[in-house]
């Protein structure tokens, strides 16, 4: 059964009714909203305990989390997200972000320019910052130019980017990870006579 809201009895209105589950050290929480996941948050496992009933797909997403705890590929399943909240550039971000594959890595620069906005990475990373669905739209898959871990909205920030980029091998590309090549300018040739 997909949850929907709870009613407050008091005030007679519907509230989002939030669902948890841990796979330690991670733990998500499941924001329903009318029979839809409205947002997923990302935190520690020791910050929540899981709800004692899970939904049928709070109970898919703990095993492909508990898959992921261990390192294997966590085959996210189908979930009945809510994307009505986002607008179409929003979507294509967050489109394309969910084609970046484990254990590699983007910027935000090469993510703008792959949906057909480049020099649009300012606005990448404001959708990163306002990702609805973390873990699952990987945007902690996502650093700077130059290879930099820069923010990360989730609980844990970028702590917490550190340690899912570790454990899913990221850490190592970022170390590898080469500025790119700056093209001259118009304005470096004219300085330079």
């Amino acid at each position: 059964m997909i949850p929907s809201a709870r009613t407050d009895t008091e005030k007679g209105t519907a509230s989002p009714l939030i669902e948890h589950i841990e796979a330690p050290p991670l733990a998500l929480s499941l924001h329903w909203n009318d029979g839809l996941i409205s947002a997923i948050d990302i935190m520690w496992s020791a910050s929540v305990k899981e709800s004692p009933t899970l939904s049928r797909e709070g109970s898919l997403l703990k095993e492909a989390l508990l898959r992921y705890v261990a390192g294997e590929v966590p085959l996210w399943p189908h979930l009945p997200l809510d994307f009505s909240a986002l607008t179409p550039f929003q979507r294509a971000v967050l489109d394309a972000l969910a084609l970046v594959r484990h254990g590699t890595l983007t910027t935000y620069g090469e993510l703008a320019a792959t949906v057909g906005s480049p020099g649009g990475a300012q606005a990448v990373g404001g959708v990163m910052g306002r990702n609805p669905f973390p873990l699952l739209y990987p945007c902690h898959r996502v650093v700077g130019s130059n290879g930099a871990l820069t923010g990360f909205s989730a609980t844990g920030g970028l702590e917490m980017k550190a340690f899912l980029l570790k454990h899913e091998g990221g850490a190592e590309l970022l170390k590898k990870k080469e500025p790119p090549i700056r093209q001259p300018s118009l304005f470096d040739y004219i300085t330079k006579t």
